[in-house]
């Protein structure tokens, strides 16, 4: 097949397609996958088909142009496409329509009226473009684009789990009536360093909202759930010394870190935890699953893990530094390493490269983990070091841009100041009984600001202070705001 040419109409934009192939290889193609959407002017050589024939095995969810993200483009704007599309056919790199999600005022069977022609990368997944969602749940996962690379990821976590003895199939039979069982779900996550794609990342986690510090009838499900984790201060003062002492970084991701840990002796009841069969696979009617590690989502799989962890790093001679349980420090050959631990991300700087190296394989040999290299993404941020000027830059500009893309705000113009001069809040402008989604949404919205205030960007601190304060009773506004 061959792209002839991309056309535009007042109401859409096509790519005509022209088959190339014998005569009975093009027929048989278009009896196969040939819709409506575009006339058919018969069978003969170089007939036009759908654009819907070319991304057929890509896109196998399309239903329409307006599906695979076809709109109506400006001369420029084709001009510009045709040109990033040519391009890539030079660079190795592939053409992608990504869907559209329809406006308030617009319907699914509307056109939007703003291009969105994405270029992406052949080392990506078929299906994914930067604005592709994270699934929220099995179903919609699997109705997905990215179908494909999303069952092999949760085929990659059962397998991890299983290898890793997460579980232990035991007979209904056996138990106690005290005993509770717990549902359990898929969480999808697409892992970006950057703009650039990263992988796919699936987690099997417990309906941990279900579990109780004390029942009823005075049964508890756990006994302890806090764990540790560094303010953003103590991140930015490892980076700080990092580059005055102009030491070596490292980072380090344990695979699973939870599962990894130790199920503390007041889980369950008479310390046993039960589940059941993850969506998408066979449950037996007569058998459940009893964990043997802390499953992701359990309230006390987080304390678990640091209990784990803790222990670890005290034989190796780590010591926690002041009141910050997540900060360690210890001198190897008189070689002092700082390590800052989130979760399963280790964070570690030493001025000698062989020790760093060392304590590294150490970490390696006791959990499972990669080596992610030298500091350049971790938490969302993203660390530019310049070893021969001495300076440190730390930014969260993919995280700014996935907040706003989450919330609707991908296509305002940038302004100078965070919020409008003079705009004063008051309670004059709350409502006592907002709606529940708009509730939710302002909620993640001011929640998400606070990340970028207390990491990268102070300067947001005034507009966050003042949208925090109605959280509660939030109301839109049509002046001021932010």
């Amino acid at each position: 097949m061959g792209v002839d040419a991309l056309k535009v109409t007042k109401s859409k934009a096509v790519i005509i397609v022209k088959v190339l192939s014998p005569q009975s290889l093009r027929d048989t193609t278009m009896q196969m996958y040939c819709t409506s959407l575009e006339p058919k002017r018969g069978l003969g050589q170089g007939a036009d088909l759908s654009v819907l024939t070319a991304i057929k095995h890509t896109l196998p969810h399309a239903k329409s142009l307006h599906d695979i993200g076809v709109r109506q483009l400006s001369t420029s704007g084709v001009t510009r496409a045709m040109i990033a599309n040519f391009n890539s056919l030079q660079a190795g790199l592939i053409f992608d329509a990504s869907h559209v999600t329809p406006g308030d005022n617009e319907t699914s069977e509307q056109s939007p009226t703003t291009s969105d022609f994405n270029i992406r990368s052949a080392q990506d997944p078929i299906g994914y473009t930067k604005a592709t969602p994270d699934p929220k749940f099995h179903g919609q996962a699997m109705r997905s684009s990215m179908h494909t690379e999303w069952i092999k990821s949760q085929n990659l976590e059962m397998q991890g789990l299983w290898s890793r003895g997460v579980f232990q199939k035991v007979l209904r039979t056996s138990l106690c009536p005290q005993d509770k069982f717990f549902s359990t779900r898929f969480h999808y996550k697409i892992k970006r360093k950057g703009d650039e794609f990263d992988k796919c990342k699936v987690r099997l986690v417990v309906q941990g909202h279900h579990m109780k510090r004390k029942n009823a009838d005075g049964v508890r499900d756990y006994d302890d759930a806090f764990s540790p984790v560094p303010a953003a201060i103590r991140f930015r003062t490892i980076l700080s010394l990092d580059t005055q002492l102009d030491m070596f970084t490292d980072h380090v991701d344990i695979s699973q870190a939870f599962v990894q840990g130790d199920l503390l002796p007041g889980d369950g009841h008479n310390g046993n935890v039960y589940i059941f069969a993850p969506p998408g696979y066979e449950e037996d009617p007569l058998s459940v699953y009893r964990l043997l590690k802390p499953l992701y989502a359990m309230p006390s799989a987080a304390r678990a893990w640091h209990t784990t962890m803790s222990a670890f790093l005290q034989r190796e001679g780590c010591e926690t530094v002041a009141f910050e349980k997540s900060m360690w420090k210890v001198t190897i050959d008189g070689h002092r390493i700082l390590l800052g631990t989130h979760i399963g991300d280790f964070a570690s700087a030493c001025s000698n490269q062989q020790v760093l190296d060392a304590f590294r394989k150490c970490l390696l040999d006791t959990f499972d983990g990669t080596y992610e290299g030298p500091l350049e993404h971790y938490l969302g941020c993203e660390i530019a070091r310049d070893l021969v000027a001495g300076t440190t830059q730390l930014s969260q500009t993919h995280y700014a841009d996935g907040v706003l893309r989450t919330f609707g705000f991908g296509e305002n113009l940038p302004r100078v100041t965070p919020m409008k001069p003079n705009t004063r809040l008051s309670n004059d402008h709350c409502d006592p009984s907002p709606k529940p989604d708009f509730h939710k949404c302002y909620r993640s919205i001011v929640g998400s600001l606070g990340y970028l205030v207390t990491t990268t960007r102070p300067d947001l601190a005034w507009s966050y202070s003042e949208l925090s304060k109605y959280v509660q009773f939030p109301v839109k506004v049509t002046h001021g705001g932010s």
